[in-house]
């Protein structure tokens, strides 16, 4: 082939790659967060009597969220309406993790580490924890629940899992508690049907991308 026939074999492909790019950045959504999603807002203990520790965070940010997403996924919901819980939080201490018996024999920390001190211990810095939005994510499963997330990073709230697992370990070192296995911070923003559990809620569930202004 000749040098011509090169060059406009290369060109032909870098338009090909570059339509496709383009395509696929088209094709996937942006979401547009508040910035006050970071704004101070008070310590609830919400959830403490199933073991849980959460972080709060701004609900009106959260949840104005919801007509982006039934607009920007409207075939995936199938025209139905997300549904939200009235609050918003980064799960710190989940409920497995959180209390015995939660699920039939399941060992919570609360054994080593009682809820009520857990909560005692970091409820004053808690709030003050920062965190990141990496992205908008989703998870359905077979029984056609659908939910929407912020996947979300905080190296404070990792910090708060990494003392609780060595308390939990100064008097169980056989424990089995985590503070980094199988943990995924976000931010619950509607779903469908239901949450979906025991899944990862990730960097690798993200479906778009989300700018907060």
């Amino acid at each position: 082939m000749t040098s011509t026939g090169n060059n406009m074999e290369y060109l032909i492909t870098a338009i090909v790659m570059l339509a496709t790019l383009t395509s696929t950045q088209e094709a996937k959504a942006q979401i547009v967060l508040n910035k006050n999603i970071f704004r101070n807002v008070p310590f609830s203990s919400q959830y403490s009597e199933d073991g849980s520790l959460i972080r709060s965070v701004d609900f009106r940010s959260v949840n104005d969220l919801i007509p982006q997403l039934e607009k920007a996924f409207e075939r995936e919901l199938n025209g139905k309406k997300l549904e939200d819980r009235n609050e918003s939080h980064i799960t710190v201490i989940t409920p497995p993790e959180g209390k015995t018996g939660f699920f039939p024999g399941n060992v919570g920390i609360d054994l080593e580490y009682p809820t009520n001190v857990m909560i005692s211990d970091h409820k004053n810095i808690l709030q003050s924890t920062e965190f990141d939005v990496v992205c908008l994510g989703m998870q359905s499963n077979e029984k056609g629940n659908i939910v929407f997330y912020l996947v979300v990073n905080s190296d404070d709230i990792m910090g708060i899992r990494s003392a609780i697992e060595e308390k939990v370990k100064q008097k169980n070192p056989n424990t089995t508690f985590s503070a980094k296995e199988n943990y995924y911070p976000h931010i619950t923003i509607g779903f469908i049907g239901g949450d979906v559990f025991g899944v990862s809620k990730g960097t690798d569930t993200c479906v778009a991308d989300v700018i907060v202004r």
